[in-house]
């Protein structure tokens, strides 16, 4: 699959209401159950190359930026923004939304917590043709990096 490379440099974020709270160890089940929720159906269902959410959550742990990492949750996760560290780059791993959730602005309300958390410039990598996640990262400043 081809992905489109994004980037967002440091910039004023729109005021959402704060809905958040950071990511904590204890999340990691919850998450990889969201995931593959989230993911089932969509061009993105086979996640890193497989479809397991904890083997994907697991991977993403490595590398994770827990302070910049934030969940909503509503009696359980619905939302996820997971921040990793590669290199100097800080990455936005991925953006989970329960589907009975979606179209509520909860994906655009855990990037905008990482975001303003990090202060920093971000990459993303976006699945061509995955229509939500390029409107989400342009709406929030995220530009395409010229291939």
């Amino acid at each position: 699959m081809k992905r489109t490379l994004y980037r967002r440099a440091p910039a004023p974020l729109p005021e959402l209401p704060n809905v958040t709270r950071p990511i904590n160890d204890e999340d990691d089940v919850a998450l990889a159950d969201l995931m593959e929720r989230a993911y089932a159906g969509t061009i993105d269902e086979q996640l890193g190359g497989n479809s397991d959410g904890a083997v994907e959550i697991a991977s993403w742990r490595h590398n994770a930026v827990p302070h910049a990492s934030f969940v909503i949750d509503q009696g359980g996760l619905v939302a996820a923004s997971l921040i990793s560290l590669n290199g100097n780059d800080f990455w936005l791993g991925y953006v989970i939304t329960h589907p009975d959730w979606k179209n509520k602005g909860l994906g655009t309300a855990v990037v905008a917590a990482s975001l303003r958390a990090l202060n920093a410039p971000v990459v993303a990598a976006v699945t061509d043709g995955n229509t939500p996640s390029e409107r989400l990262l342009t709406a929030l400043g995220f530009t395409p990096v010229p291939r």
